[in-house]
């Protein structure tokens, strides 16, 4: 009997491996369930805003990762992320990325397309092409909200976000499934006019490694009440009002601001804590591999996620705050909407505003008195909420399963 065809599935995402998001997971976990996936990317270049080594426009521009094809498309790095040169990235991108979906659609045909769409979505236009070409059908798991990202991204134009609203009103149209990151995406999608059914919640997910936290050697940390951010630190993460909570807390000598990752406000933290005498409790690891973190996590008495008060932002749930759950760490929250509603209804950690700068610190000071006992009682019920709602199975087996209902609803 002859072997069974593997049903072929084209990724579209504008970070892959080497960057670490979750569509890596989607990939790698469907190639072992027996698909055959293919990868069109950018060249990696984030958070940098620079390629990364060993790739540029001549250099590994198609490779196989983990049994994955990978194809990468050439654009324009983001740079310093200011206005003009994220433009310049996002008009390359879109160009590239549709050349490219032209030339998938011409010659290839694949059974489904996944979207991974982070910032910019004109990632989703390729599979708009495809879909017309073929009547591939389409699965698009939201991420970033465009056009309300644009405005927290700093770009006002209403005559831009006009066009990017029309642009993706025809995207939804054209999705099978739209997969969702966050509850609050779904009232927006429905004002939209997009029907409740092609509505399926997908939240970010994450792998248990804590396991291995023991094993990888990372450097030594400040005694004391460590709080600890790992990620990004970038214009999202409303560093100015984390700087400012930990300025009142300057005189508490135990209590450690600990700071892991890089991106475009590290160097302002640096140069905040220099002015404002803030060394010996402000301190900046730098970047490090993913498989580390669990490692840094393991030192920390409770770990930070933090973001400024923009529309777009209060409708996510950072993929942070799942790495901090499986990791059993207790949360300081500084944030508003999604976030701050599943930390407390996870009960695993605390919660103030965006701007609220004293409470902040205030909680701060209250967490750092609380035992050791009762930190990691909190800890735990992020881990129980982990296993109901995020792990990295259950995830794979939602994506799975669309793909299998919509691919045999085509054939019928």
């Amino acid at each position: 009997m002859a072997e069974k065809k593997k049903k072929s599935c084209l990724l579209l995402t504008n970070h892959f491996y080497p960057e670490t998001f979750r569509c890596n997971d989607i990939a790698f976990e469907l190639v072992k369930r027996g698909y055959d996936v293919k990868v069109l990317t950018g060249i990696p270049d984030y958070p940098e805003g620079k390629y990364h080594k060993g790739y540029s426009l001549f250099k590994k521009r198609c490779e196989k990762i983990n049994g994955v094809t990978v194809v990468r498309v050439p654009h324009i790095p983001r740079g310093n992320g200011k206005s003009l040169r994220m433009m310049i990235h996002y008009a390359s991108s879109m160009f590239f990325f549709f050349f490219y979906g032209l030339y998938q659609a011409i010659f290839h045909k694949y059974d489904y397309i996944f979207i991974h769409n982070t910032s910019p979505a004109f990632i989703c236009l390729p599979a708009v092409l495809i879909k017309k070409i073929r009547r591939t059908p389409v699965d698009h798991w939201i991420l970033d909200m465009w056009p309300e990202s644009l405005a927290a991204g700093g770009i006002h134009n209403p005559k831009i976000y006009n066009v990017i609203e029309k642009m993706m009103g025809m995207v939804y149209r054209n999705n099978d499934i739209i997969h969702i990151s966050s509850m609050g995406f779904k009232k927006l999608l429905l004002d939209k006019g997009v029907p409740e059914e092609k509505i399926k919640y997908l939240p970010n997910f994450c792998e248990d490694t804590s396991k291995n936290a023991e094993f990888k050697k990372i450097p030594a940390l400040p005694e004391g009440f460590i709080i600890m951010f790992a990620g990004n630190i970038g214009e999202a993460q409303n560093m100015e009002n984390v700087m400012k909570s930990a300025l009142l807390l300057k005189d508490e000598k135990d209590i450690h601001f600990v700071f892991v990752g890089d991106g475009r406000k590290k160097t302002w933290i640096e140069e905040f804590a220099k002015q404002n005498k803030l060394e010996d409790t402000v301190h900046l690891m730098g970047r490090w591999p993913i498989d580390t973190m669990s490692a840094f996590f393991a030192k920390a008495d409770v770990m930070l996620v933090s973001l400024a008060d923009e529309i777009a932002f209060n409708l996510v749930l950072p993929a942070k705050v799942q790495a901090y759950m499986v990791n059993k760490k207790p949360i300081l929250a500084m944030l508003n909407g999604e976030g701050q509603e599943v930390v407390k209804a996870a009960k695993c950690g605390w919660c103030v505003n965006s701007d609220d700068i004293e409470g902040m610190a205030k909680t701060i000071k209250e967490v750092s008195e609380l035992s050791h006992k009762d930190r990691i009682s909190i800890g735990e019920n992020g881990y129980k909420f982990y296993l109901e709602n995020f792990e990295l199975n259950l995830c794979i087996d939602k994506v799975q399963n669309s793909l299998e209902r919509i691919t045999s609803e085509v054939n019928k």
